[in-house]
């Protein structure tokens, strides 16, 4: 099962998310789904907690509208039960300020009955929030 969930992540969420495909990724998460951006929503505008599909939705809107990708590589990704783990080194560029960051970043999925019940971004938010604050340099 862990396995299937890995290619489910890959192929759904993933490959949507680097062609732009936001709702077949919302087509996939539960409609109570709790999707969490660890950090500071007063400094980065998609951190906090988002409930629901509806907030999900807002939140991955607020993350494409204010900012664009440098790179993004994963580095792995490992599942066990109904989690898969992904770990990503990426930068991404905030437009309002052209100032960009570089961080490691943890993806924890959960998965029921096909359906993406909970979602745990871990990050360094110091990097990401000096990056909203100012102009380029």
């Amino acid at each position: 099962m862990s396995s299937d969930n890995v290619e489910f992540i890959q192929n759904n969420i993933y490959a949507n998310f680097e062609t732009g495909n936001i709702p077949a990724i919302l087509a996939l998460f539960d409609p109570d789904i709790k999707f969490t951006h660890h950090g500071p929503r007063e400094k980065i505008p998609f951190a906090g907690e988002w409930q629901g599909v509806a907030g999900a939705g807002e939140m991955l809107q607020t993350f494409v509208e204010t900012v664009e990708p440098v790179f993004v590589n994963m580095q792995s990704i490992v599942a066990s039960e109904n989690k898969v783990v992904v770990l990503i080194n990426e930068s991404y560029r905030v437009k309002a300020t052209g100032k960009a960051y570089i961080t490691d970043v943890v993806h924890i999925w959960t998965i029921d009955n096909g359906m993406v019940v909970q979602f745990d971004e871990l990050y360094d938010s110091a990097a990401i929030a000096d990056a909203f604050e100012g102009s380029a340099q």
